[in-house]
């Protein structure tokens, strides 16, 4: 789920009731190699060093090995530095507060090189080319200053939610495929990477990241590893304000995080392991070691990581949307610029089928996904850019029609079970791929007897 506004504007709703990466649809043959239509061409690995000032000033060291797995010759590398773009200049969400990044200097391979950095696009110069499968050592340092209760990057109180907050490589596609920052939805595309992440803190915090983290204790200082981690988040969370446990989901330790003044921590936990562990069981293995679970009304999801709700009476639909994209938006990835129903759309499917599942009760179920469908006028096609929808029909669209037009569809195709078991081989198939509308086309068509075209053209252009 896509940051507080849309938090806010499901849980509401709730109460209250392009062209698509220039890809030309073709009807490929169902022996077609699923694989081999959208292959990734980036690769990065990241040290980054932080220390964070009495001030609440970061300062960041980004040093980040990038390999050109492209078949092009290189002269520039593209990252996303998105903090530059949270500021009332570039975003309208940014009106009263705004994050501060300062670059102090750039270098490649030890020599220091011309960069430019416009809205959230950090171009780095390359001073020889870069030819294919070779490396480049690129060093960025910079200053960061967090907004004041902003989206995502946030400082609440004394508390610090780091979301997208160093460079991120970008994708390659004949050309750096780097959008303009959106606060609709998720506007980066990134590709998975190895972390090593260091960090100096002014005082004990609780510390929680999207690698292994371990015992749940206060701590000014760390080193932490990762690998095969799409985006990497931080949260540096003020002791005095939390309650904290660990909860074993299978071969899974689920860190919870819950706000000390809500007495929260039990359920929580609980719903927590049991919708952790029916994913495992009816979608697949997650094959990662620990999920941090952060009451803070994020209402987002971060590989390893999520922002969930607040309150206990909120907190049913919000966490068991933000566990199922564990599976769909990390394991199995898409471009959510272009094509954000990939990971919405069947994440939302998804924790309605667990709702439906534990209730027995499919209405109650898919009351989120019906409410929001009704919210607004739906787009006829799910699958546009973020910039072709408005906040109403994006919310419509992905959260409401997409899973209402899987349940029609799988209703009147085996139900339930036929549904779990259609996801469970699709993430079976795409584990750490990039999936596009075309591949889930294509291996749709071929999990389905008969022609599918009818249906899957009808919502999918």
């Amino acid at each position: 789920m896509k940051g507080k506004r849309w938090g806010v504007v499901l849980v509401l709703s709730m109460l209250l009731i392009g062209i698509v990466g220039a890809i030309i649809f073709l009807r490929p043959n169902q022996q077609t190699n699923m694989t081999e239509a959208y292959q990734d061409t980036t690769n990065a690995v990241y040290e980054l060093t932080f220390n964070m000032t009495e001030k609440n000033v970061f300062q960041v060291t980004a040093s980040i090995a990038v390999t050109n797995d492209s078949p092009d010759t290189w002269s520039d590398i593209g990252f996303y530095l998105i903090p530059n773009a949270m500021n009332a200049e570039e975003t309208d969400t940014y009106e009263d507060d705004e994050a501060i990044v300062t670059v102090s200097a750039v270098s490649v391979d030890g020599q220091e090189t011309a960069y430019s950095l416009d809205n959230n696009e950090l171009l780095v110069a390359l001073k020889g080319a870069l030819e294919t499968k070779n490396v480049a050592n690129v060093t960025i340092d910079y200053s960061l200053t967090l907004p004041v209760s902003g989206m995502r990057l946030s400082q609440v109180d004394d508390n610090f939610y780091l979301a997208h907050w160093y460079p991120m490589l970008g994708q390659y596609r004949e050309g750096w495929n780097i959008e303009d920052y959106n606060a609709n939805g998720e506007s980066y595309n990134t590709d998975y990477g190895d972390f090593t992440v260091s960090y100096e803190l002014p005082k004990e915090y609780l510390v929680a990241t999207s690698a292994d983290d371990g015992e749940i204790k206060p701590t000014a200082k760390g080193l932490v590893k990762g690998e095969n981690i799409k985006d990497f988040y931080m949260a540096i969370l003020d002791p005095a304000e939390w309650d904290a446990e660990i909860v074993q989901a299978n071969d899974t330790a689920l860190r919870v995080f819950t706000p000390a003044s809500e007495n929260m921590m039990e359920g929580t936990s609980q719903l927590a392991k049991d919708a952790y562990i029916y994913f495992e069981e009816t979608i697949g293995n997650n094959p990662f070691n620990e999920l941090d679970i952060i009451g803070n009304d994020g209402y987002m999801e971060y590989p390893n990581i999520i922002e969930v709700a607040a309150d206990e009476a909120s907190q049913e639909s919000v966490l068991v949307h933000e566990i199922v994209h564990q599976w769909f938006y990390y394991i199995v990835t898409n471009d959510p610029y272009y094509e954000s129903w990939l990971d919405e759309g069947l994440t939302e499917f998804s924790s309605s089928l667990f709702i439906s599942d534990r209730y027995d009760d499919d209405e109650y179920g898919f009351w989120g996904a019906s409410s929001a469908e009704q919210y607004y006028r739906p787009e006829k096609y799910v699958n546009l850019p973020l910039d072709q929808f408005s906040e109403e029909t994006y919310y419509s669209t992905i959260y409401g029609k997409v899973p209402m037009v899987l349940k029609e569809y799988f209703d009147d195709n085996g139900g339930r079970d036929e549904a779990l078991a259609f996801l469970s081989a699709y993430y079976e198939e795409f584990q750490f791929q990039q999936v596009n509308t075309m591949q889930f086309k294509t291996f749709f068509e071929a999990y389905f007897e008969g022609d599918q075209s009818k249906f899957l053209d009808s919502w999918l252009r």
